[in-house]
Parts: C-alpha cells; structure tokens; sequence
C-alpha cells in the first residue's frame, strides 16, 4: 500500500492556521508571562534596598538614616544623594545614572490625587544596580515625625525601575513607587498605612483587581497585597 503524503497546499494550510493561532495567543501568554514576573522581581528590589540601608545603619552604629553623614538631618526639600549612595554601594552593587532628558522626566507625576507622593523624577537621584534594578531617590523631607519609631519617620520616596533603562518606563508595567522611611525601610503607595496614617489601602479603589488604575502609583499596593500577583489590567 502506497503512503500517502501531504500536499503543499495541505502544508501551507496548517502552517497558516498555525500561524493564526499564535499571533492570537502568544501576546496573552507573553503578557501573562510578564504579569507573573513582576511581583517576584519588584520584591527581591525592595529586599535588596533595605537590606543594604540595614547594612548602612549597622556600619554607622545608628539607628536613623538621618544620624549618619550621608545626608543632614534637619533638611528640607530635597537634598544632594551622593554621598548617600556612594555609602549605600558598599552594601548593594549600584553606580549612579545619569538618565536621558526625555526619559524618566518625561513621567508626570505631580498630580494631585490621593496618591500624591511628592517629588517628580526630575527631582530624583537614580542609581542602577548589577542585576539591572534602578532605583530613583528622593529625600524630599525632614523626618515627619523626628519622635517617633524610625519606621514611623518619613523621609522621601523611592521609585523601583524593575528593568532599568530598558523601556516602557511606565507606572504600574515596570515602574514601582514606595514611601522611605528612616529606617531604610519602603513601603507600598497605596497600601495599608503607606504614608503613616491609620488608613484603608487606597489600591482597591485607585488599581483595583481586574480593572484598568485610575492611579497607577497605587498598584504598588496592590502588588504586595494580592501576593505579589498583579491582577489589574
């Protein structure tokens, strides 16, 4: 009995069809894919900052950011990070950036909107670590609160480029932003208390769960409050 082989045409067919189906498919697994990656990624940065500013606290013998030399305690506005990152480099592999006039400027973020966090990019000092996360740090304010716990003193903010130069630069796809506090530590806009006040996260109503943000600073909320899962489109 002869074997009977595909036609061409026949080849052609399925190839398109094929081809069809994953031009279809192939952009939600790519995203899905992506999505997936975030939350991990965008923790292990907020790890590594802390981490590194604990370092900082423990080489200085202090408990306060603002009791080391880094940068003056009573300072408002915003201040000069150099010497602040050049102490934070001997604890987390990161050189300064310098970043192009038309790229992380270009973000708007001075709004006024329930998630107002302060400062603009422009106005932001950026580092760039080994592992490709860029941090941009902004010490926009005297300690809140210079009373309370270190945790409790809020100093700036900072914003967490989870692909570093590599585009969109967008808030909420790959740009992330944290209230600093004077412990070193970060915390979530748009999260439970993330700017020291007794509040309701303000994710669910502004980057809520399947639905499009009305205020993308907020989906760092969300992120670490859903499991490090994003789940708003």
């Amino acid at each position: 009995m002869k074997n009977k082989g595909f036609t061409l045409a026949e080849v052609l067919i399925t190839l398109a069809i094929i081809g069809v189906v994953a031009a279809i498919t192939l952009p939600s697994f790519l995203s899905d894919t992506t999505a997936a990656q975030i939350g991990p990624k965008l923790s292990k940065a907020v790890s590594a900052f802390e981490q590194a500013n604990e370092a900082l606290l423990a080489a200085s013998s202090v408990d306060l950011l603002t009791d080391t030399d880094v940068f003056p305690a009573d300072s408002n506005g915003s201040v000069d990070l150099t010497s602040y990152g050049e102490e934070l480099s001997n604890h987390l592999k990161i050189t300064e950036f310098t970043y192009p006039e038309n790229g992380y400027n270009a973000i708007d973020n001075s709004e006024e909107d329930s998630c107002e966090v302060g400062a603009s990019f422009d106005e932001a000092k950026a580092f760039l670590s080994k592992d490709g996360i860029m941090y941009l740090i902004n010490k926009d304010q005297a300690p809140s609160d210079p009373s309370a716990a270190p945790h409790k003193q809020r100093i700036g903010n900072v914003y967490i480029d989870i692909n570093g130069v590599s585009t969109p630069n967008e808030m909420g796809t790959d740009i992330f932003v944290f209230t600093w506090w004077n412990d070193g530590s970060l915390r979530p806009v748009g999260a439970q208390n993330w700017n020291g006040l007794s509040t309701a996260p303000t994710w669910r109503t502004l980057c809520p769960a399947n639905d499009i943000p009305t205020d993308y600073k907020a989906c760092a909320g969300h992120v670490f409050e859903n499991n490090l899962k994003v789940s708003y489109k």
